[in-house]
Parts: structure tokens; sequence; C-alpha cells
């Protein structure tokens, strides 16, 4: 049985490697998506929806701009829910390794 735990922790180790690569590749683009949606898209959209909604009165692209803004939030979410996958699989691929 130890023979076969070793084996596994060896195993295991070019796994938890490729998973903190695409972890850290994940985690960079999820940063810098977060301050292009935060920063500019966000303000930007924000800034339409008010102008659209003041000055045509146009609820229709009101509606489309903040299904737009619901939807850049949404790949944000997304984003973010994978990084905390990947970072619950290496974290129990390390505990095991450890183990």
């Amino acid at each position: 049985m130890f023979i076969l735990k070793l084996a596994g922790k060896i195993l295991l180790l070019p796994v938890w490697l490729i998973l903190f690569v695409i972890g850290l590749a994940v985690k960079m683009t999820v940063q810098t998506y977060a301050v292009v949606r935060g920063g500019i898209l966000g303000f930007l959209f924000t800034l339409l929806i008010i102008a659209t909604a003041y000055c045509y009165h146009d609820w229709v692209q009101v509606a489309f701009l903040f299904s737009l803004s619901v939807i850049l939030y949404l790949i944000l979410f997304a984003g973010v829910f994978v990084d905390t996958v990947l970072d619950m699989t290496r974290e129990r691929i390390i505990d095991f390794i450890i183990s």
C-alpha cells in the first residue's frame, strides 16, 4: 500500500505543476479582465446607460446596454469561479502529496 501511495504522489507532482501554470495564467487573465471591466468598460457602460436614458428615452437601448453590462459581469464571475476551482484542486493535490 505504501508503494502505491508513493507512486500516486510521484504521478501527481506533474499534474500539480501543470495546474499551477494553468492557474497562474487564469489568475492573470481574470485580474486583467477585472481591471478592464471595472475601470474602463463599467464606467463607459454606466455613462452610456445614463446618457441614453436621459437624452433619447429609448428604454430598449438602455435594456440592451444593461444586459451587456450584466453579461460582462457574468464573464468575470465565470473566470473567478474557474480560478477558485483550480486553486481548490491544487490545494487538494498538495495535501495528498504532503500526507
